[in-house]
């Protein structure tokens, strides 16, 4: 009787005489064993029982953990996640009887077999495609039934078996004494399994919206019409993937119709033909679910579309919208430039009047008016083209600043689950099966959205997608959908609107793939495939051409109209500045007044006279006196 340990390590060989290898990591390592080569050598013709027992027991001197069996079910007993080596010695007279007795599961990519003998057995040709199977000719290493290690070099072949054209052989690598294990044609290979020479795969392909009496032409041609590409999204991008690896390994597509998508209990649905083989390929994509995996592979990543919330945002203005351009730091550099060009416009200017005019005359610059007070001499023109540039630059960085806020404006709001529920928003969602019970109505691990279903979920949370439109019409309420399903509904959208769209995804992109039959032998080429296009960008490109954009914002192009509220404080600051003048030209009179009452008469008008600085209003004044 095998332990429990003894079967996880055994292997299956010829009939009820089997060998099994547990590879660490891999086959090849014991082929690039000298001392293993030599064993396969010295065993070459291993036609008794006796001879095929002792090979057995020389593997276990190198490391290598095999079990004499002759039970083909000890392959289920195997953990899967280990990388096993099955050596199978073939025998005249029960071939056909032995290969009967293993499961197609057997021969997947998880196993390595190396048949060992002088012919391959027919019993192969009804084995998986894509079985990794190698063939050792015990013939090919004897020399007038004598070993001659030197001269004749162990060939090791591919052992390619195609559905419909059977088994062939062909050379794939040779191992001599000296170099040990060389891969000779590994790339042809590795060719020969990506192309199935047009053998047919079934790709179930759900109809979806396709009626003959709705679109005058036949499904394919529904499916390949870009004027309708508002229409199933995923069943297009998944028929179109579909066609895409079919076609990469050169094989012939059946499309197979089917009435729904992922029903469990309707034959005609595409998950069913799938689970239970009778398709190769699903023409619709497939997000992943936790009781899907257990009979679905998935092959190859697609997401033509997004999910999640949609809705308009209220323009979002800010009072400080005029002093927001510049941060703080910018603000208090620009003060410092002044102050250092006021100082060299002072000291490089010739006349009294210059002097006391720099502060100003570098305010009036920067704010774009005309000073009217060049400097005269070389080093106070020299200082105002500095300053007019300068003057320049900063008006044009701030100009540039405020076209952006106003740009922006209207595009906030909540970008994230927890942020809705913490808005004044209302959430609604389209009512059909995934949303219904997949998504909202059950718990989840994702806290965000359990928080917002908490806050904002009601009775009223399911509504038509029509009346899910008038809702985000109406600017109150954030409704959840495909946004590929909504977006035929903005037509009716003003300019306004379509600039105050917002979105808040809640279905990430790798949720979704193309999908086959579960172990099915078609896996592993499509899921290489499927990796060649996408690093080729092919995959994108489909999903680009699928892919419904955001409508255009017109009104994006240009800058928003202010409104009252935005200039408000500058009004304001305006108007205060208006009366703070007019304070100060009363200081001024009052200052006048206290200076001529300390002069004599004739000094005072000559005081007055010479005063270019005191306004007429107080000349006037003292001629009234």
């Amino acid at each position: 009787m095998q332990t429990l340990d003894e079967k996880r390590t055994n292997c299956v060989g010829q009939n009820r005489y089997c060998k099994q290898i547990k590879e660490s990591p891999n086959l090849k390592k014991y082929y690039k064993n000298n001392e293993i080569g030599k064993s396969f050598t010295e065993h070459s013709i291993i036609n008794s029982i006796s001879d095929q027992i002792k090979f057995t027991r020389e593997l276990s001197q190198f490391g290598m953990s095999s079990t004499f069996s002759c039970d083909p079910g000890i392959l289920d007993h195997i953990r899967h996640h280990y990388l096993q080596g099955v050596i199978y010695m073939t025998h005249k007279h029960d071939d056909m009887l032995m290969f009967k007795k293993m499961k197609p599961i057997h021969f997947m990519m998880k196993y390595k077999w190396l048949i060992v003998g002088d012919h391959v057995p027919d019993a192969l040709r009804k084995i998986r495609y894509d079985s990794d199977v190698a063939f050792l000719e015990c013939n090919s290493v004897m020399n007038n039934g004598t070993r001659d290690i030197a001269a004749t070099p162990v060939h090791i072949y591919d052992a390619y078996v195609h559905p419909r054209d059977g088994i062939s052989i062909n050379f794939w690598a040779h191992w001599t004494n000296a170099s040990g294990l060389v891969l000779t044609h590994e790339r042809e290979r590795i060719l020969r399994r990506l192309d199935l020479k047009r053998y047919p795969l079934k790709i179930a392909t759900p109809v979806g919206h396709y009626s003959s009496d709705k679109y005058d032409g036949t499904f394919v041609d529904f499916l390949e019409d870009e004027s309708i590409s508002d229409q199933d999204p995923g069943i297009r991008s998944g028929y179109g993937t579909s066609m895409l690896l079919t076609e990469v390994v050169n094989a012939q597509d059946v499309l197979i119709e089917n009435e729904l998508w992922a029903a469990m209990i309707n034959n005609n649905s595409m998950y069913v033909m799938l689970s239970m083989g009778e398709a190769d390929l699903s023409g619709g994509i497939l997000r992943i679910l936790w009781d899907r995996t257990f009979t679905l592979d998935y092959v190859m990543p697609i997401w033509p579309f997004r999910v999640g919330f949609t809705y308009l945002a209220e323009r979002e203005s800010s009072s400080n919208m005029y002093l927001e351009p510049f941060s703080p730091a910018v603000w208090w550099s620009c003060l410092a430039m002044m102050a250092i060009l006021a100082l060299v416009e002072r000291v490089t200017s010739k006349t009294p009047r210059e002097k006391d005019g720099a502060f100003y005359t570098v305010l009036t610059t920067w704010l774009q008016q005309d000073a009217s007070a060049v400097p005269e001499g070389a080093s106070g023109r020299w200082a105002f083209t500095v300053l007019s540039v300068s003057a320049m630059l900063v008006h044009a960085y701030y100009t540039s600043a405020i076209v952006s806020a106003l740009m922006s404006t209207g595009r906030g709001g909540p970008d994230s689950l927890k942020a809705l529920g913490d808005s004044k928003y209302a959430i609604a969602s389209e009512d059909y099966d995934y949303m219904r019970y997949l998504f909202f109505d059950v718990e989840t691990t994702w806290d965000d959205l359990e928080y917002l279903k908490k806050k904002k979920m009601t009775s009223k949370f399911y509504q038509e997608l029509e009346r899910g439109v008038e809702l985000i019409q109406q600017g109150s309420t954030a409704f959840h959908s495909e946004y590929n399903q909504i977006y035929p509904h903005f037509k009716t959208f003003s300019d306004e609107h379509i600039c105050k769209l917002q979105h808040v995804d809640t279905i990430p992109e790798t949720l979704t793939w193309i999908t086959s039959t579960k172990d099915g032998q078609w896996t592993e080429v499509l899921r290489t495939a499927g990796g060649w296009l996408l690093e080729t960008g092919l995959g994108k490109r489909l999903v680009a051409r699928l892919r419904i954009p955001q409508p255009p914002c017109r009104a994006s192009l240009l800058a928003e109209r202010v409104k009252l509220g935005d200039i408000a404080p500058l009004l304001v600051l305006t108007v205060f500045g208006a009366l703070l003048s007019v304070v100060l030209l009363g200081v001024e009179i009052l200052v006048a007044k206290a200076k001529k009452a300390r002069l004599p008469e004739g000094d005072a008008k000559v005081s007055l006279e010479n005063v270019d600085d005191i306004p007429d209003i107080v000349e006037h004044s003292n001629y009234i006196e």
